[in-house]
């Protein structure tokens, strides 16, 4: 009987050395990534080291975004019609919501990836850091994945990413994914 005391106090001295291990470590972790409210002021800074301001989140991303363009954009692009190709409007629009990005690398990767130094330092979706083993084996079983030169020649493409999860079967889309001129399965 004395044994199984024992045993039990062993035991329940473990689990709250283990509870209060567990409560130091996410303790410290939660201090270590602070969680902001709505209303704190975060200073960011773009890929340039200037500051951002208080309206960009710890990541650099725009803190509210509105369906509003900004100014500058909204000005280079009134003119165009709705449907309507808009040569470096995709990028400008990122670049406004998220002052780090920028499109160093091409469209698609291929086996010259490696040298694309400023994309390394980033995660996906953004950049390609941690992937390196992934694209690499990716790459070596994929036959083509350059764009084909009549496409590559074209000043706006427009691109779709359809997944194949069933949402869209049966609901007579495939003209109108066609008019895309990149489909990703």
């Amino acid at each position: 009987m004395g044994l199984l005391v024992f045993v039990r106090n062993l035991l329940l001295a473990l689990c709250l050395f283990l509870v209060l291990g567990f409560l130091y470590y996410s303790a410290w972790k939660l201090h270590f990534f602070q969680w902001e409210d709505s209303n704190s002021v975060v200073l960011s800074f773009d890929s340039a080291g200037q500051t951002l301001g208080s309206e960009y989140d710890r990541l650099g991303f725009l803190l509210k975004l509105d369906s509003k363009l900004p100014v500058e954009l909204a000005t280079k692009y009134a003119n165009f019609s709705e449907g309507a190709c808009k040569p470096g409007y995709a990028s400008a629009l990122m670049t406004a919501i998220f002052p780090r990005f920028s499109k160093p690398a091409p469209m698609f990767l291929d086996d010259s990836f490696r040298k694309w130094a400023r994309i390394r330092e980033f995660v996906p979706p953004f950049g390609i850091k941690g992937q390196d083993n992934l694209i690499k084996a990716i790459l070596s079983v994929t036959k083509q994945y350059r764009l084909t030169p009549a496409l590559d020649s074209l000043s706006c493409r427009r691109c779709i990413i359809v997944g194949n999860g069933g949402v869209l079967a049966n609901k007579s889309l495939g003209s109108r994914i066609d008019d895309y001129d990149i489909v990703v399965r």
